[in-house]
């Protein structure tokens, strides 16, 4: 079937918003590189250049981010357009083949027959799985948008592995929860009320679109004599958990008024589907009605729940954590991890709700039970930053690290100094790794890399194992030789630590037990090619001739 004018401009709006999209990503990626290089420079026109081009990539994003959007609607639409067409076709095939069929069977023609009836079967079942339905599915008797509807999804309860159940139907081929919302009664005619089969109230067509129900849910409650207020007292009611705060101020965009409402809305669809299997009910109450009779009902008499969480703000969380980067990472948290730490913090916050519970008791008082911590403390917090502080760090370019000075530059000097004094050869790029792990397991300092180092040396040099400890490194124990080296190889105090190989040979001792005595260390190091350039080697050497020349009566 050849393509409509509307289809072929839709096409062509839809190459045309690609097109300037590959361009404004070429711009946002030399945007990302001029701020890679500014962010390294700590002028003032580096600053406002930089702050520049943030500003412009956001705008480019969502210039971008907005014709995305553009083209999933053109790409819905042209779908739409490609699915009625074959609707249209699949019609007039069916009717066509329909009107051979009744020829072939007034001129008896039964091979005929079977095969265009076969063909009109295809078509039809084609039919019903492009429109959601599910070939072979039991269809319910009533012609009403409610019995329709649940006939064309094939709509049944699943059950799930943790015991709990939800509606689902066939969309794309796929199982997917669905959601039934029947809203107020409607003005139609009292005449048709009556009428078999026909809904009075305002049917939604099923939809796993929760969005979409739940801003659809809100508008007739506002529109309602009790108003959006009257929505909220029937959800908490009925048991459900709304915040103090999110009742106070009626947040629809709240987690715990939208949890709720999604409850609310599952337990109805289930209630119909449930009816209409079991009781051949396919008239079904309008929601608020539900919730108010019904639902409410079952709450009634039950525990009074309350539920209070404390709600940190997206922009007072970026700030947190963006300190937190500045004082330890020594750079402000990418997008991402602005993002993945608001994630985090939110779900700790909701683990940490308090649940107050309130029931009544024989005697006829209640009792009252509160669980959970509230709000998180600062070490709960920092917990979670030194987490997102720790992963940015591993892989992080050690040079920049040091260079900023900051917390974590520290933590690894620190680390690097510990690791010499106890004779253990460790790289920055080592340092900074044990760094990022330390910071991941929520630890505030280096104690714990510490011990890992010294467990390391105790090993590396098993003959001391005894010996060193906390209060004892290698640097205690190779001071006598490290003055000895400087006094009989005449070699410069800076230019001999721990690891110097000469030092090494004498604290392992061929794994001897112990360090070398200071008799065979000094041995050694005559016997070093280094000390017959020594000036104490040149007066060793005079004595001895002198020795020889006295020796022989050659000189007084």
């Amino acid at each position: 079937m050849a393509e409509s004018k509307k289809q072929r401009e839709l096409r062509d709006k839809q190459r045309g918003l690609k097109a300037l999209n590959s361009q404004d990503a070429e711009k946002m990626q030399a945007q990302r590189r001029a701020m890679a290089i500014w962010n390294d420079d700590d002028r003032p026109d580096s600053v406002k250049k930089y702050n520049a081009a943030k500003a412009e990539l956001s705008r480019l994003d969502a210039q971008v981010q907005a014709r995305i959007a553009e083209i999933k609607s053109i790409d819905t639409e042209l779908s739409t357009i490609a699915d009625a067409d074959k609707r249209e076709q699949r019609n007039k095939d069916i009717t066509d083949k329909q009107k051979q069929l009744k020829l072939a069977e007034e001129t008896l023609q039964r091979d005929k027959v079977t095969k265009l009836q076969a063909e009109i079967k295809a078509l039809q079942d084609a039919q019903i799985t492009a429109d959601g339905g599910t070939v072979g599915t039991e269809q319910y008797a009533g012609d009403n948008d409610f019995v329709k509807d649940v006939n064309a999804k094939g709509l049944s309860l699943t059950n799930q592995p943790d015991g709990n159940s939800w509606v689902s139907g066939t969309e794309g081929g796929d199982q997917v929860p669905q959601y039934i919302y029947i809203g107020p009664e409607t003005r139609t005619p009292l005449f048709m009320k009556e009428k078999a089969g026909q809904l009075a109230s305002d049917y939604t067509p099923s939809t796993s679109d929760l969005d979409t129900l739940r801003r659809r849910i809100i508008q007739d409650s506002i529109k309602s004599p009790r108003g959006l207020k009257g929505l909220f007292d029937d959800l908490r009611g009925a048991g459900l958990r709304i915040t103090q705060k999110d009742y106070d101020r009626l947040d629809t965009t709240s987690e715990s008024f939208g949890r709720s409402l999604a409850y609310a809305l599952q337990k109805h669809t289930k209630a119909m589907i449930n009816d209409l299997e079991q009781n051949k009910n396919i008239n079904p109450k309008p929601f608020f009605n539900y919730l108010q009779e019904e639902l409410k009902t079952a709450g009634l008499g039950g525990p009074q729940v309350s539920y209070d969480e404390y709600v940190t703000k997206k922009d007072e969380a970026d700030s947190d954590l963006n300190r937190f980067f500045m004082d330890y990472v020594g750079r402000p948290a990418s997008e991402d991890e602005l993002n993945k730490y608001y994630k985090e913090l939110r779900a700790q916050e909701k683990k940490n709700a308090q649940v107050t519970t309130q029931t009544e008791t024989d005697s006829g008082g209640t009792s009252r039970r509160v669980t959970g911590e509230g709000q998180l403390d600062e070490a709960d917090i920092q917990q979670i930053q030194r987490k997102i502080a720790g992963k940015a760090l591993d892989g992080s370019d050690i040079d920049i690290v040091l260079k900023g000075g900051s917390g974590a530059a520290q933590a690894v000097n620190s680390t690097l100094a510990y690791a010499k004094r106890y004779g253990v050869t460790l790289s920055n790029k080592d340092a900074l790794k044990y760094v990022s792990a330390s910071l991941q397991n929520n630890e505030n300092d280096t104690k714990s890399i510490n011990a890992k180092l010294l467990a390391i040396s105790k090993a590396t040099y098993s003959n001391l194992s005894d010996v060193l400890s906390e209060s004892v490194d290698l640097d205690d124990l190779s001071a006598n030789y490290k003055y000895t080296m400087r006094q009989i190889l005449e070699i410069p105090e800076n230019q001999i630590d721990v690891l110097n190989p000469t030092i090494q040979m004498a604290l392992k001792n061929n794994g001897n037990k112990g360090a070398m005595n200071l008799t065979d260390f000094e041995r050694a190091l005559k016997q070093d090619p280094r000390w017959g350039d020594t000036s104490n080697a040149r007066e060793t050497a005079a004595k001895y001739a002198n020795s020889i020349l006295r020796n022989f009566g050659l000189i007084a």
